[in-house]
């Protein structure tokens, strides 16, 4: 019995609902109900009635509950105490992100955590999100995607929603004057670079409150934003980048939107790890660390 699935099966108690549940931890309702099952396959009874309106405790699902909030309790205690790790973190955090990107958003503030929990180290790996989260050994993973992280059993804690936006140099846009619209991007050459969960080569735009996408090609494709930023700089193409990640470039007047601040759409960044109630403190701190450097991307 894994003490997640307990703190699962609390927080629906709580919220009276499955769905309800699932919204404020930020995971989908089908990890809470194939959770609940396991839980109620491993103990071999029945814990929750549930209709179309109502959710009730069975008798076996309140006597766990009494139970388990003594052992949740008991759980959080120990981790608190063992080491102090609430005065003095320390170990290793490892983390799985797209690493142009934290380079860019996060590295002039890395120096100062390190000044303030000097015991705690951070470990970087490289990821993109178009692989499955479950295949990745990290304590964290930053996940970026248009929308909610996919079904699995991390619980996802979104960190920040940033722009992307079509940019290109001075040069490109001025030898292209006709391009005044995504929907023709098809027609020019663009440089691929990675997109979370989205495939490289479909590119989405937000236009009167409704989502589109376009198929783009051309000379470059990269897993890296950072090169096809500098590739647009050389006037290679049109890149599809959030414009944070080029922000001296477009101040220096060496990179331009295409379109201006039209047509644009979001990107969430989303923190997933494998337990909210009993995260180990030092992977909470990386966490609230990321939350507040990335939020001032926005």
């Amino acid at each position: 019995m894994k003490t997640e699935d307990l703190a699962l099966f609390n927080k629906v108690v709580e919220y009276q609902s499955q769905s309800a549940a699932a919204r404020a931890l930020g995971i989908p309702v089908s990890t809470i109900s194939r959770n609940i099952c396991h839980l109620e396959e491993h103990l071999g009874t029945r814990l929750l009635d549930r209709t179309t309106r109502s959710l009730a405790l069975t008798e076996a699902g309140i006597e766990l509950l009494e139970r388990s909030k003594d052992i949740l309790a008991a759980v959080e205690a120990l981790e608190l105490s063992v080491g102090q790790l609430q005065l003095k973190p320390e170990g290793a955090v490892t983390i799985a992100a797209p690493l142009d990107f934290i380079n860019l958003a996060c590295s002039d503030a890395l120096n100062d955590f390190h000044q303030r929990h000097p015991k705690l180290r951070m470990r970087f790996i490289s990821y993109q999100s178009r692989q499955n989260p479950m295949d990745v050994k990290a304590d964290l993973v930053l996940f970026v995607c248009h929308g909610n992280p996919p079904d699995s059993s991390f619980i996802g804690h979104k960190l920040t929603s940033i722009k992307r936006s079509f940019i290109a140099s001075p040069d490109f846009i001025a030898k292209h004057p006709h391009l005044t619209h995504p929907s023709q991007l098809g027609d020019y050459p663009c440089l691929l670079s990675a997109k979370g969960a989205q495939p490289a080569n479909i590119w989405l735009w937000s236009e009167q409150q409704q989502s589109h996408s376009v198929e783009v090609d051309g000379p470059l494709e990269s897993e890296t934003n950072e090169l096809c930023i500098t590739a647009a700089v050389n006037g290679a193409g049109v890149a599809w980048v959030p414009p944070a990640m080029c922000q001296k470039y477009l101040n220096e007047g060496r990179l331009q939107q295409v379109f201006g601040d039209k047509f644009t759409c979001d990107v969430d960044i989303w923190g997933l790890y494998s337990s909210r109630h009993y995260l180990p403190h030092r992977v909470r701190l990386v966490l609230e660390f990321f939350q507040q450097e990335l939020s001032q991307m926005q």
